[in-house]
């Protein structure tokens, strides 16, 4: 991909456009070695990520910061040597498939590559030139591509001009073409300055009451000056105003995004709050989704909004079920007590690693949104036959999207920490798309288990706290 007596390539700054789901935005680019930084903007969605030797980073459009810790550090540390051109230089780290394939056309050498502690990425070569035609991944339920064309060279180095991002649903592709690339001019240290995050507005803390409502908790939030009440869904990624609520504030959506929930939909639009409350504490700016939360769950939820990760990611939460009352603060503001356990944010989703029957341990969201005790999801059941007993029971699942089905079992243990919890009632998904056919969890542990604890969210440092509750029962009595 370097012409030969080319100057080595150490260096180099690229800027175009983006586009797709019915919004449009620029891209700015700067590599520097083992420092790179990528700002994208579309519509109102904005991304920066920093790269710092081994370490990276992402801010987000609500100004929220997290480092990488799991699945998109082990992304990232593969897609680096991919990016480099490294991976040539490391056959340990490669997997020739031995046939080809034809991809846009091209026939093309198959290649699975995995840095050191990193995901595999499958990357396809055109046999005739060399160039990467595609990129794949799996993300989420599917595997994600990246076609690649437009080869340009620049300075003796080959560089693709035109990139497509698919999950597979063409209508939500996005398209990244590059307008001007510039190779080997200086770049101002200031560029890979650290990023800085923000909080919650408010002095001190506040407890505010919860209700509960068919298994689930609800809080009164202000926006814009009005009351609402909403969903308290710790496993929701944004949050979430239903369109109704939206238009009552003039509010105005746009893009037509893809949303996963029970299955994947469309509907899904951006909206930006000027204000956003709860008791005294407030955020300002933020972009939230907005979608018909009642047709798009089928009726399940007649709900203004979902509060989600934005809210937890800027605040330090003590949530007491069985107390039903929420204390919050900015984060450092409250002196968190019980057992402390390792949170990964990178998917703006709090995930734990739990041991399941005291032999397998796997990473499970922590979602006050979900009122059954345990979900597991088909993927994870499929590669741990036996970990729960099949059972013909079966029980529709509602969510966004829709209704999934699903059969109730038991699980004989699931290990909070060290506080073990016994024969869990447990639904075993069978969605083979949608937030519950995530390849990378084995589940979720919803608020019927979770109302045995009280549960201190600080995801600013990575950290979940865990003690019994007034309502603790560890289910030992249970047949």
């Amino acid at each position: 991909m370097t012409d030969p007596g080319a100057v080595p390539l150490d260096r180099y700054e690229a800027s175009g456009v983006v586009s797709g789901v019915g919004l449009t935005g620029v891209f700015h680019e700067w590599s520097a070695g083992d420092r790179q930084r990528s700002d994208a903007s579309l519509g109102p969605r904005t991304q920066r990520t920093l790269q710092l030797g081994d370490r990276f980073f992402e801010l987000d459009e609500n100004g929220i910061v997290r480092e990488y810790t799991g699945v998109l550090l082990r992304r990232a540390r593969t897609q680096a040597l991919i990016d480099s051109g490294d991976f040539a230089q490391h056959p340990e780290d490669c997997h020739v498939h031995p046939a080809t394939q034809v991809v846009d056309g091209s026939e093309s050498a198959v290649i699975d590559v995995a840095a050191k502690d990193g995901d595999t990425e499958t990357l396809y070569l055109a046999t005739a030139t060399g160039l990467p035609v595609r990129l794949t991944f799996e993300e989420d339920d599917a595997r994600t591509s990246i076609d690649l064309s437009d080869w340009r060279t620049v300075s003796g180095h080959r560089f693709a001009f035109k990139s497509v991002t698919s999950d597979g649903d063409h209508a939500f592709d996005t398209t990244q073409v590059t307008r001007s690339l510039v190779v080997g001019q200086p770049i101002d240290d200031a560029v890979f300055a650290p990023l800085v995050g923000r909080k919650i507005e408010m002095s001190g803390t506040q407890t505010v009451p919860l209700t509960v409502r068919e298994g689930h908790l609800y809080v009164q939030a202000t926006v814009d000056g009005r009351p609402f009440t909403f969903l308290v869904d710790s496993g929701a990624q944004n949050i979430v105003l239903d369109s109704r609520v939206a238009d009552q504030l003039k509010l105005t959506s746009v893009g037509n995004l893809e949303a996963s929930g029970a299955k994947r939909t469309g509907g899904l639009g951006l909206v930006s709050i000027p204000s956003f409350s709860i008791g005294p504490g407030t955020l300002r700016n933020l972009v939230a989704a907005s979608i018909d939360l009642h047709q798009s769950t089928d009726g399940a939820f007649a709900i203004d909004g979902i509060l989600g990760y934005p809210f937890f990611a800027t605040t330090m939460v003590t949530i007491d079920i069985a107390g039903r009352t929420m204390t919050f603060g900015a984060p450092g503001s409250l002196k968190p007590t019980g057992e402390k356990l390792a949170v990964d944010v990178d998917r703006q989703i709090p995930e734990v690693r739990l041991l399941i029957n005291g032999t397998v341990e796997a990473p499970f969201i922590v979602d006050t949104g979900n009122a059954a005790e345990v979900l597991l999801y088909k993927p994870f059941v499929d590669r741990h036959g036996g970990i729960v007993p099949f059972s013909s029971n079966t029980r529709n699942s509602f969510g966004i999207g829709g209704m999934t089905e699903s059969y109730r079992t038991t699980l004989d243990e699931i290990d909070v920490g060290s506080i073990p919890i016994y024969h869990a009632d447990t639904d075993v998904m069978q969605a083979t798309r949608g937030a519950f056919a995530d390849r990378f969890d084995a589940g979720n542990v919803g608020l019927g288990l979770l109302a045995n604890f009280v549960l201190t969210f600080d995801l600013a440092n990575n950290a979940l706290y865990v003690e019994r509750s007034s309502a603790f029962d560890d289910g030992r009595s249970r047949n």
